[in-house]
């Protein structure tokens, strides 16, 4: 568990363990700009996949940022229920449908 510093330009994810009240702002050492922060769920893609990494940067730069994102959310009288995750898209098409889908569920919302 923690979460992951990324850096899109040279395509490179860094675990940084699970100090919730302490994030850093880090630079990619290869580059030197600050990397995003994301969930531990995220699985970095090939270094030379360039389009998976496409794939993520857009979801990220709309708000998802690889925490879990739930297909259905209903109220019971006792509590609030959350039911089945959502797949994080692989291209491009369905990135955008996602986005679309689950937009009041990103953290820009």
């Amino acid at each position: 568990m923690g979460y992951k510093n990324v850096c899109f330009d040279c395509r490179k994810a860094f675990n940084q363990g699970t100090d919730y009240e302490n994030f850093r702002k880090t630079k990619c050492p290869k580059c030197g700009i600050i990397m995003k922060e994301v969930s531990q769920l995220f699985r970095p893609p090939k270094h030379n996949d360039i389009k998976k990494w496409e794939v993520a940067k857009y979801l990220m730069e709309n708000g998802f940022l690889y925490q879990h994102v739930f297909e259905k959310i209903y109220k019971t009288e006792k509590a609030i229920v959350f039911e089945d995750y959502a797949t994080y898209p692989e291209n491009m098409r369905d990135a955008k449908e996602f986005v679309e889908k689950y937009k009041n569920r990103s953290i820009l919302d």
